[in-house]
């Protein structure tokens, strides 16, 4: 038997970002939580950006300690004020599949993002 890997890791963030903007644009009254491989504030962004209320941080506490909550939060306030948006509902799933014309190109190019990481 072979154990598996404790922490997680941020290559682990691009499926999750993934599914979240994928759900998030079928089941409107479900909030969804970002789960694994939040390791940065561009990370945090990115979920939030496909969709997600809420990330949670285990491995990153854990691996960089609890200065990287400040870290996170002060590259979030660059990306706001850069973009200009004045809270996170301001930016909140704006790259879900419910905001891109075509919901079918937005799952084609998820497919195929993650069959050319993996070849």
């Amino acid at each position: 038997m072979k154990s598996t890997e404790v922490f997680s890791s941020p290559s682990e963030n691009a499926h999750l970002i993934r599914w979240i903007g994928l759900i998030t644009s079928k089941v409107t009254n479900l909030e969804l939580a970002a789960t694994t491989g939040i390791h940065s504030g561009d990370a945090v962004i990115k979920q939030l950006l496909a969709g997600a209320r809420v990330v949670q941080l285990c491995s990153a506490l854990y691996l960089q300690g609890p200065e990287v909550i400040p870290q996170m939060l002060g590259e979030l306030e660059v990306f706001m004020k850069k973009w200009n948006f004045k809270t996170i509902d301001d930016f909140r799933g704006r790259l879900s599949a419910k905001n891109i014309p075509d919901p079918m190109k937005y799952a084609r190019s998820q497919f195929m993002k993650y069959y050319s990481d993996h070849s």
